[in-house]
């Protein structure tokens, strides 16, 4: 187990920020800052329930700001020529992705990174994403699926032609314009990145990009360095916790599928590229400000903050209560006022929520600054798809007024 490793923030930010993380309940997190003089953190709570303490050199699994990481790499293909981003992606997929209902309009990686692919997730892809995860207690040999097996005969995870918004009008759901976030786009990504470098996608991650910055974690919990903490996931129940993910009392190799003999291209599911990233608070945000600092790499933050799809009221499906109104390549684009974002524009980052647990992390290039929020579970949990939670907002203000506005 390691120590905090910030720099702690001013006594009013800790007491401010304690104040909120109670007042919504919160079993564990830590909120980490960057900017040019360096890091601030705070912690709070437990990584495991009454026991070992969450700090800013705890992991976890960071949810859907892995797939910033999945496109950052991909990107770097892209830089050196070895994938294009406005080709048909069926150069270089074993399976073909069409939508049928636009036949004739080839889907591209510049839509999978922007998720107007209008592909959608499923129930079979969850389910396959099970198989190649985990060992099966009655099966513990069985055999990994392979990813092509999604989409043979005849399946397709497309959305439909049209769709009826909420004003009654019909919209087409049109390959390149209409925005519809899915986990599946990232997967897809993930999978040409495994065929083209043959490797699996894990490592590919951990020498291209981890490795770069010396930020220990990874796609696979093996890659957690040893005596560290990997906090669960949470979900209150009553008086107590059910921890929903990353909760082993078993060996490691005992519950997952085992990678010895694996092939690059037969499973990329097996490392979960769209949210399967373990990192901790303090080592996400070392990543991003090295990143925003690395002139060699100006040529890969170019494309991914360049914004490639912007919000109109007949082209996305207005999840996360229409928090996405700007898209680049992989990443949310803030650049207009938007709570609580007003300087510093533009703010470009991901959310991440899963099993629980909610993370986030925004950073302003103009500004060369960041946050990073993990928090492993909460009581007050939010009803439906909703865009920034309130906690997170409140602590964003905290540092944005508060932090940042005394520099």
């Amino acid at each position: 187990m390691m120590s905090q490793r910030g720099e702690v923030f001013p006594a009013s930010i800790t007491s401010s920020l304690q104040k909120i993380l109670t007042h919504h309940g919160v079993l564990g997190g830590s909120v980490v800052t960057f900017d040019k003089h360096g890091f601030h953190s705070f912690a709070y709570g437990h990584a495991f329930l009454d026991s070992i303490p969450f700090t800013d050199s705890t992991f976890l699994r960071i949810a859907s700001i892995s797939k910033m990481f999945t496109g950052i790499a991909f990107l770097q293909l892209v830089e050196e020529g070895k994938v294009d981003l406005d080709q048909d992606v069926n150069m270089y997929l074993n399976f073909k992705l069409m939508n049928p209902a636009y036949s004739n309009m080839p889907i591209t990686a510049r839509m999978l990174l922007n998720h107007t692919s209008t592909l959608q997730d499923s129930k079979q892809v969850l389910t396959m994403a099970k198989k190649a995860i985990f060992r099966d207690s009655l099966n513990p040999d069985q055999e990994m699926p392979n990813f092509s097996e999604l989409f043979l005969n005849g399946k397709n995870h497309f959305l439909p032609r049209t769709i009826k918004t909420k004003k009654g009008k019909i919209a087409k759901v049109i390959p390149g314009s209409y925005f519809h976030y899915t986990n599946l786009n990232f997967v897809i990504l993930a999978h040409i990145i495994e065929r083209i470098e043959q490797e699996p996608f894990h490592a590919v991650i951990k020498k291209r990009l981890l490795d770069r910055y010396a930020i220990p974690g990874g796609f696979i919990v093996q890659e957690i360095p040893e005596h560290s903490t990997l906090s669960p996931q949470y979900l209150p129940k009553g008086n107590t916790w059910i921890p929903e993910a990353d909760a082993y009392s078993a060996p490691y190799d005992s519950i997952f599928t085992s990678i010895t003999d694996y092939v690059p291209g037969r499973n990329v599911l097996r490392f979960s590229p769209q949210a399967g990233m373990r990192v901790s608070s303090h080592g996400l945000a070392t990543f991003f400000r090295s990143f925003l600092s690395d002139s060699k790499i100006s040529t890969i933050k170019t494309m991914m903050f360049k914004s490639s799809w912007k919000a109109k009221s007949d082209n996305n499906s207005h999840q996360f209560d229409n928090l996405f109104r700007d898209w680049g390549l992989a990443c949310h684009l803030i650049n207009e006022r938007q709570e609580p974002f007003a300087e510093d524009l533009p703010w470009i980052g991901h959310i991440g929520r899963a099993n629980g647990a909610y993370t986030l992390m925004y950073m302003s290039p103009q500004a060369q600054k960041g946050i990073v929020i993990f928090i492993n579970g909460k009581r007050k949990q939010s009803k439906g798809s909703i865009g920034f939670e309130s906690i997170e907002k409140e602590i964003m203000n905290i540092i944005l007024n508060k932090h940042w506005r005394k520099e």
